[in-house]
């Protein structure tokens, strides 16, 4: 009797516990619009780069806006509530600075996103599955 109350009262804290999480998920999610999101990740490498680089905010009336390596960088998005993306042209300025590559490869990123998923303070942006790049809440 005693193995069975041990049995049951484990049982009943998993349950609370699968409980929770499931009730949790996404609960401190920051939200994709209105939020400035730092790049720390492309095709899968960590980067290495400034604090005030890289970064981008989403507005509700669709579009986008931030800085680059040293551009400014602004365009134009549709998002869905099963979070499917698609950008638009991306428009920006075109001055020369060090790492004016990384700011192409995320140009190449963005025109093929299909989707994005927030985890947390982490917008990760996917292309057909896979994992493209990763910004983080600034």
């Amino acid at each position: 009797m005693k193995q069975i109350l041990s049995i049951l009262i484990v049982s009943v804290a998993l349950a609370a516990m699968v409980g929770c999480c499931a009730c949790r998920k996404g609960k401190n999610n920051k939200p994709f619009v209105g939020t400035e999101w730092h790049l720390e990740r492309m095709m899968g490498q960590v980067l290495d780069i400034d604090a005030d680089q890289f970064v981008f905010q989403f507005t509700e009336d669709g579009r986008f806006a931030g800085v680059g390596a040293c551009n400014r960088m602004m365009g134009d998005y549709s998002a869905t509530e099963k979070r499917a993306i698609k950008f638009g042209a991306l428009a920006g300025t075109r001055m020369m600075c060090p790492k004016a590559h990384l700011e192409a490869e995320l140009t190449k990123i963005i025109s093929q996103a299909t989707h994005y998923e927030i985890d947390g303070d982490l917008l990760l942006i996917l292309s057909n599955g896979e994992l493209q790049a990763v910004f983080r809440a600034k």
